[in-house]
C-alpha cells in the first residue's frame, strides 16, 4: 500500500470518528431558571460511551432522562460522586414508560445523596453499542416541573428509511471515487 493511500485511509477515518468527540449542548428554560446538558460521545473498540454534563440553574432538578430506544443495551453507569451503590451520590437506570402513543425508554440519573449543580458536572455517563444521533432530554424539578428539550446526542437506532439511504449510497460513492481515479489516468 503506498503512504499517500495509507494517508487517505487515515485522515477518513480521522474524519469519520471526529464528528462523534463533538460536544452538543441544549437548554431547557422553565419559570425556576435553565437546565443546561453537554454531551460527549467517544467511540471506545465496538461501544459509544455517552457522557453528559449538566448545569442546574434552578437548584430544584431531581431527575434527569436521556431518550434512548427501547430494548438497546445500556452497561457502565458512572455519576458524579457515585452511582447506585449505597450511600452514592445518584442512581442510574434504565427506565421504560407505557404511554398511550406507545413505549418509550430512558436513562435516567436521579438525585440520591447528591445534587446536580448551577455549575456544569460533567461525569454522567453510560456506555452503548448503539451508535449516536440528535435525541432529546426530559427533567423534573422538586416543585414538579416537567419539560423536554432536543439538541443533544443519544444513541439511536436509525430508521430503516435512513438506513437504506445509508446503504445505497456507498455503491454510489465507491463508483463516482472509480469515475474520479479514472478521469485522471
Amino acid at each position: 500500500m503506498s503512504t499517500l493511500r495509507a494517508v487517505r485511509m487515515l485522515r477518513t477515518l480521522a474524519l469519520s470518528i471526529a464528528p462523534l468527540c463533538m460536544a452538543h449542548a441544549s437548554a431547557l428554560t422553565t419559570v425556576d431558571g435553565t437546565i443546561t446538558v453537554t454531551d460527549v460521545v467517544t467511540p471506545i473498540g465496538p461501544l459509544f460511551q455517552y457522557n453528559y454534563s449538566v448545569g442546574d440553574a434552578t437548584g430544584l432538578l431531581i431527575d434527569l432522562d436521556i431518550a434512548v430506544p427501547t430494548g438497546v443495551s445500556i452497561t457502565n453507569f458512572a455519576a458524579p460522586g457515585g452511582v447506585n451503590t449505597p450511600g452514592s451520590a445518584f442512581t442510574a437506570v434504565t427506565d421504560t414508560v407505557h404511554t398511550g402513543s406507545g413505549t418509550e425508554e430512558f436513562v435516567s440519573f436521579v438525585e440520591n445523596q447528591g445534587f446536580f449543580s448551577s455549575t456544569p458536572q460533567s461525569g454522567f455517563i453510560f456506555d452503548s453499542s448503539t451508535a449516536p444521533a440528535a435525541s432529546s432530554f426530559g427533567i423534573t424539578l422538586a416543585d414538579g416541573t416537567t419539560g423536554n428539550a432536543g439538541g443533544i446526542t443519544g444513541p439511536v437506532a436509525p430508521e430503516p428509511a435512513s438506513l437504506a439511504l445509508c446503504i445505497l449510497g456507498v455503491p454510489a460513492l465507491l463508483f463516482l471515487r472509480g469515475r474520479s481515479s479514472m478521469s485522471r489516468l
